[in-house]
């Protein structure tokens, strides 16, 4: 991870950082899935809707990050499993206040987008965000697809590197912006690393060409 801003940020801020957030917004998607379920209109107050947040509703900057995607029970606790495990992970690698500076980024970055585009953005790619860096940490880890096939997650993540290729490509700009929003602190983190990597293999590639 490229985090020489984020240490100095710790060094002088690191007393605000925000310890159990895993434990935290994972309950609170637990609670809002369990209500979205019995009342599925529920989910309509949390969400990142920019005409009420421009109206007063500020909730809605962060209330939208505990909102699961709409299914049923069994999936809700599919999500919940992996998203503990994925935000427990990143917080145990880096610590509280590097892990709250990111989920900040994401949930800030986000927030703006929906005000700027006046479209209503979700949080699929704050956590999708969570996800990559998660594999980037642990390239190796194995994790079990529909609870049987054991995938590492560097192909997990290059697969979903490839369909956010696609969504960018083949969608508008407003799905770009709340792309780029919500992705904006994986960027931040592993930008550099990854810049570093491909003049590294154009290198070998200039001088491995006949």
């Amino acid at each position: 991870m490229d985090g020489a801003w984020v240490d100095r940020l710790e060094r002088r801020f690191g007393f605000l950082a925000a310890p159990g957030l895993p434990t935290f917004i994972t309950g609170m998607t637990v609670l809002v899935g369990v209500l979205g379920i019995i009342k599925p209109e529920f989910a309509d107050i949390l969400a990142l809707d920019p005409v009420a947040l421009a109206h007063g509703q500020v909730w809605r900057c962060v209330s939208f990050l505990f909102v699961p995607p709409p299914a049923g029970p069994l999936w809700l606790i599919f999500w919940i499993l992996m998203l503990y495990s994925i935000l427990q992970a990143l917080e145990h690698a880096w610590g509280e206040f590097k892990f709250t500076v990111f989920l900040l980024i994401g949930i800030l970055a986000t927030a703006a987008g929906a005000l700027a585009t006046s479209r209503e953005f979700g949080n699929e790619f704050v956590i999708l965000a969570a996800f990559l860096a998660f594999a980037r940490l642990m390239p190796d880890r194995e994790v079990l697809v529909m609870f049987v096939l054991p995938v590492k997650m560097r192909w997990l993540a290059g697969l979903a590197a490839l369909w956010l290729a696609l969504e960018f490509v083949t969608n508008g700009w407003g799905t770009r912006v709340e792309m780029l929003t919500g992705l904006l602190p994986y960027f931040l983190f592993f930008g550099a690393g990854h810049r570093r990597e491909l003049e590294l293999a154009w290198r070998r590639w200039r001088q491995n060409r006949p």
